[in-house]
């Protein structure tokens, strides 16, 4: 049942992507209010989710660690970013490239996000079903978004790498749920902190030094205002819901 749950939570990245495939023909205008529901999204996950996670680790791990880590996620995607083609954010590419460039780099950001939120949905789980269930809600709604942003950056690329980016974010809730399910509960403490204070990291650098220029530069301030509204909302609502 616990494996389930955590798998039915990881779905909700399919149901932003969903949303994309059904508004297509507004592909462009879909897509800027997604990367700023993204921002917040993301900004909202660190202030109510990871920073408070963080302030706990901390006590388990130690200061030096915890920020050791951290600065290791940030520079873990500045050196991706080297590696990455087409990234530069210009008027030229603002609308193509670098999407792509912000949905590859957010998507493995997430990717070690969700491996340890389905550690903890599995944990939660195992402790009270109820209380379980309700996180997994609130986890889901705030991948909602994600799953949005990934899709909609990822447009111009073949079906087969949209496909395999957006099972990847899928399915790493559940990867994380697995690795729980196989230490039975035994992982150190000092494992699950150093993985979480790197998704910190490296969600710092999208949330600042990629997401936040883009929507930045996009002319269509209404579109920008309303994705950020919805990106705060939806994570709003899964604190919450959460709580």
């Amino acid at each position: 049942m616990e494996l389930l749950i955590t798998f039915l939570a990881g779905l909700s990245v399919l149901i932003g992507a969903g949303v994309i495939r059904l508004t297509e023909n507004k592909r462009e205008s879909v897509e800027h209010v997604s990367l700023a529901m993204a921002l917040a999204a993301l900004l909202s996950l660190l202030i109510f989710d990871i920073v408070p996670e963080l302030k706990e680790t901390t006590e388990g791990i130690g200061l030096p660690l915890t920020l050791g880590m951290t600065a290791a996620g940030i520079i873990l995607l500045i050196i991706l970013d080297r590696f990455v083609p087409d990234h530069e954010d210009t008027e030229e590419n603002h609308d193509n490239e670098n999407a792509v460039h912000i949905g590859l780099l957010s998507a493995l950001a997430l990717i070690v996000h969700n491996i340890v939120e389905g550690m903890s949905v599995y944990s939660v789980l195992g402790n009270d079903l109820t209380d379980g269930i309700i996180f997994a809600i609130g986890i889901s709604l705030h991948n909602i978004p994600m799953g949005m942003m990934i899709f909609s950056t990822m447009a111009t690329q073949s079906k087969k790498e949209k496909t395999a980016v957006t099972l990847a974010v899928t399915l790493s809730t559940l990867f994380g749920g697995l690795i729980m399910f196989a230490l039975s509960g035994h992982l150190p403490e000092v494992a699950v902190g150093a993985l979480l204070s790197v998704a910190c990291g490296m969600i710092i650098y999208i949330t600042f030094l990629e997401l936040l220029p883009h929507v930045i530069r996009t002319k269509d301030r209404l579109q920008s205002a309303v994705g950020i509204i919805l990106g705060f909302g939806l994570v709003l609502a899964s604190v919450l819901l959460g709580g």
